[in-house]
């Protein structure tokens, strides 16, 4: 521990000095019950939110990604923090070309033009993780480049050493921190932090998810071309579109925005539901329009999966919200997660029927049905009720569904659109059940048919 303490001494200073530049060495000191009253208003959280906003900014790859991992927990960050979160963005000083040439080549084996009949070697976009440039290959085909910035990965292996340093450190100060199990939250996201580093899972999983949209013309998803793909390098086909958060492009080409709300909602909805493996980033940034109102979607680094298990579950949930039936929905939450043995059944019982009462007591199309997952999800984490994360992330999806489609078509609802998926929902769960029977069926622990 202390070779590695003095190993990053100065990544320590860094940190530190980023810390007290924006105000939060008071403020942290304040807020993890070290110091001061103890309850904050509003007014004082959204400071607070942004002075960690400007923090994660300055900080780097690492803690911007830590900024858009726990914008996916409304269980245990405060809305208007949360609110402030979403503000991050994901940007960084741009790679000189040299850099990115270099990087290509030793990538793929060979000198930049070999590959790429056009590299253009002004960048597109430029994140914390890595650029994207536009090319075309020999064959006349227009691709994009995603190239992953030098060392990221030793700085980043740095940075998540430091902060299991800092999780031991709060969870020895402060007894009460060890509720929200930090050190299983940091492993979480370290996993999926590592999986966004590797390229080439980002590409197998826009395949996987373009095999559930091979006969709909109207959603898009790029091309892998792996002969030139690595886990640094990532070349997909180009999307020739307007981003989804050029609002002022969109209307200039007069595409319809109710028809683009209805047909992303739809995807999504898909992804969820019928494939069980979801876009978990879908921001209007990673979301292209393009003629005809297509929707393309971009940058898979981040995906949920949910088992045939686990969609029978939310299958099981949501039909007991369609039924309002209190029981069920107890029965269905506690189905979702690890539950705790001291949980309260009782006081459970009445916390989801104040909820059924503030979400369901209305006509569907007035039910937001996102602020419904992301309540059910707090409530289980208050009830330590430990959700899988992929649940979490489905909620997150749900939200930042309802607020491109509230902008879009502020008549759509997105609860009405879930209505034709019910059939869905059933034949999931004869399917699960006919897949379990066989299961037991074919268990040797199952007793022998022998006459």
């Amino acid at each position: 521990m202390l070779e590695q303490t003095l190993r990053h001494f100065r990544r320590y200073q860094e940190i530190v000095s980023v810390l007290i530049r924006n105000g939060l060495g008071f403020i942290l000191f304040e807020h993890l019950g070290l110091g001061g009253n103890g309850a904050r208003s509003d007014k004082d959280l959204v400071q607070l939110g942004q002075r960690v906003r400007r923090a994660l900014g300055e900080l780097g790859p690492t803690f911007i990604k830590i900024g858009q991992f726990v914008s996916t927990r409304p269980d245990i960050i405060p809305k208007p923090v949360l609110r402030e979160l979403e503000y991050l963005q994901d940007r960084a000083p741009l790679l000189r070309f040299e850099e990115v040439k270099h990087l290509v080549e030793q990538e793929l084996g060979a000198p930049i033009n070999r590959n790429f009949r056009i590299f253009d070697p002004s960048p597109l976009a430029a994140a914390s993780i890595g650029q994207v440039h536009y090319a075309v290959l020999h064959s006349g085909e227009p691709v994009v480049v995603k190239v992953q910035r030098p060392n990221i990965t030793a700085l980043i292996q740095t940075d998540l050493e430091i902060m299991k340093d800092i999780v031991s450190l709060i969870e020895q100060r402060l007894p009460k921190a060890k509720e929200y199990a930090l050190p299983g939250l940091l492993q979480e996201f370290s996993g999926w932090l590592k999986k966004e580093l590797d390229y080439m899972a980002e590409g197998k999983n826009a395949e996987k998810m373009a095999k559930g949209f091979e006969s709909d013309p109207q959603v898009i998803i790029p091309r892998i071309f792996w002969e030139f793909t690595t886990r640094r390098v990532l070349t997909m086909a180009y999307v020739d579109g307007v981003k989804l958060n050029d609002r002022q492009q969109i209307a200039a080409r007069h595409y319809d925005q109710k028809l683009i709300a209805a047909r992303l909602s739809k995807a999504l909805l898909q992804q969820i539901i019928r494939d069980g493996f979801f876009h978990g980033d879908p921001h209007p940034g990673n979301i292209f329009v393009l003629s005809g109102a297509r929707i393309a979607f971009v940058d898979f680094g981040i995906v949920g999966n949910l088992t045939p298990v686990m969609k029978h579950r939310f299958a099981n949930l949501i039909s007991a919200l369609a039924r309002r039936n209190t029981k069920s929905m107890v029965k269905a939450l506690l189905q979702l997660g690890v539950v705790s043995q001291n949980v309260d059944l009782a006081r459970l019982t009445q916390d989801l029927d104040r909820l059924r009462k503030k979400h369901l007591d209305v006509p569907i199309a007035q039910t937001v049905l996102p602020e419904l997952v992301n309540d059910l999800l707090t409530m289980a984490s208050q009830h330590r009720i430990e959700i899988p994360s992929d649940f979490i992330l489905l909620g997150k999806s749900l939200l930042i569904l309802e607020g491109i489609v509230h902008e879009l078509d502020p008549t759509l609802s997105v609860a009405e659109l879930v209505k034709p998926f019910r059939l869905q929902f059933i034949r999931e769960r004869f399917d699960i059940f006919s897949w379990l029977k066989k299961f037991a069926r074919r268990s040797p622990s199952a007793p022998d048919n022998q006459a």
